[in-house]
């Protein structure tokens, strides 16, 4: 039986219905939503301002990871010519991220398939093995959980109330911080930071919200380690550590780090499609990088005036956050409810980093800005794509104004 056939009779079962097949799997989203275009409402859309959790892929970037699907689908760890010439590709495409990203050479690519799968890999490879770790509670947890898991010895950084890290002179062989915070959106100092540690401490950047979105030239002067995650820029997927090769540990690290899939098994083996529209996603945001911040930034600051007011405080200032990421405040409010009266209004939002979303504690972020438990409950996070417009800023503000008022 032919696969058209095959096609047939499960549709003639009713296991795929047609003429969507998503209806068996997003029947909600196919019905009333995303893809069904005779919706009432200014936007055909959900407007989705939860794009620092997952962004959406643009037509461009979807067509490309299709392709690559059709001709680089083969497993490149075999022993075949198409393995081989896939193997080539990732490798061409890892120089090309890295270049794009930081305009050195003197970078190479570990591929992965999530940003958590690249902060396994530093433990995997025994990178973190008996060192002193210098760190901070605005970092993702999958991270700090690996130190933890590690039994490294740890010292924070405070911050201030904006979010800022203070620097801190100090003894310690790795450093890890995130360049932009997944949840408030400040953007931290790292040269600064960086720049107050010993020569030969490891110096790890987190730029998963940064890639794509923000210069990033300057942190690859001073960062040995720089991760970014495909996903947070609108690709389906794939995830690269960024390795200094001049590094005098990079050497052993990269072979371990190969180690860990074969013979170890403790890496799973990347998806060559997302990897490749990973890199092609970051070229065509680096190539579009100063219009699309500049445009962010006029939404930004249009979203500020329109929406403080009593109900609303915004938690780090305009000049030391990410355009991409508007955090909120709200007095007497828990975030997640506001979250749920937005999506009855076809408007997706967040209580705080999805990783930790609805957490029994409050936002962890919140309370290391020295926000008291009741009120770590209060946050919202606004979070855009780079296609968001001047039209839906209107149609978010109105509705969340809205929304508090009759809170």
């Amino acid at each position: 039986m032919g696969f058209g056939a095959g096609e047939k009779d499960l549709s003639s079962k009713g296991l795929f219905p047609r003429p969507n097949s998503l209806n068996l799997f997003l029947p909600t989203f196919v019905g009333n939503s995303v893809l069904n275009k005779k919706q009432k409402g200014r936007f055909d859309l959900f407007l989705n301002c939860d794009q620092a959790a997952a962004m959406q892929a643009d037509d461009e970037v979807l067509e490309f990871f299709v392709q690559s699907c059709r001709i680089a689908g083969a497993n490149q760890e075999s022993l075949h010519q198409e393995s081989r010439e896939i193997r080539k590709a990732l490798e061409a495409a890892g120089s090309q991220l890295a270049a794009d990203l930081t305009g050195s050479s003197d970078f190479t690519v570990c591929w992965s398939d999530s940003g958590t799968g690249i902060f396994n890999l530093l433990r995997n490879t025994g990178l973190l093995k008996e060192r002193r770790v210098m760190t901070s509670h605005l970092e993702h947890p999958a991270l700090s959980a690996i130190f933890k898991a590690e039994g490294n010895p740890t010292v924070f950084l405070t911050c201030s109330r904006e979010g800022v890290l203070e620097k801190k002179e100090g003894e310690c062989d790795f450093a890890a911080f995130t360049a932009v915070q997944s949840e408030l959106g400040v953007i931290q100092d790292l040269p600064a930071l960086f720049g107050a540690l010993p020569e030969q401490c490891i110096r790890f950047a987190d730029a998963v919200q940064m890639a794509g979105k923000l210069p990033m030239k300057t942190l690859g002067k001073v960062a040995d380690l720089i991760a970014v995650s495909g996903i947070k820029f609108g690709s389906p997927g794939g995830a690269a550590l960024l390795v200094r090769k001049s590094a005098p540990w990079s050497g052993k690290f990269l072979e371990d780090a190969a180690r860990s899939r074969h013979p170890y098994y403790t890496a799973s083996r990347v998806f060559p499609p997302a990897a490749l529209s990973c890199a092609y996603a970051v070229h065509k945001r680096c190539v579009l990088l100063e219009s699309s911040l500049e445009k962010m930034k006029k939404i930004n600051c249009f979203l500020r005036r329109e929406l403080e007011s009593e109900h609303l405080r915004f938690t780090v200032p305009e000049d030391l956050s990410s355009p991409y990421i508007l955090h909120c405040y709200l007095p007497g409010k828990q975030g997640a409810v506001v979250v749920r009266l937005l999506s009855e209004r076809n408007i997706m939002a967040g209580s705080g980093s999805a990783c930790a979303a609805e957490s029994a504690g409050g936002s962890p972020a919140l309370k290391a800005l020295g926000f008291g438990k009741k009120e770590s409950f209060s946050g919202l996070r606004l979070s855009f794509g780079f296609d968001f417009a001047e039209e839906q800023a209107e149609f978010l503000a109105e509705n969340l104004l809205s929304v508090l008022k009759n809170y």
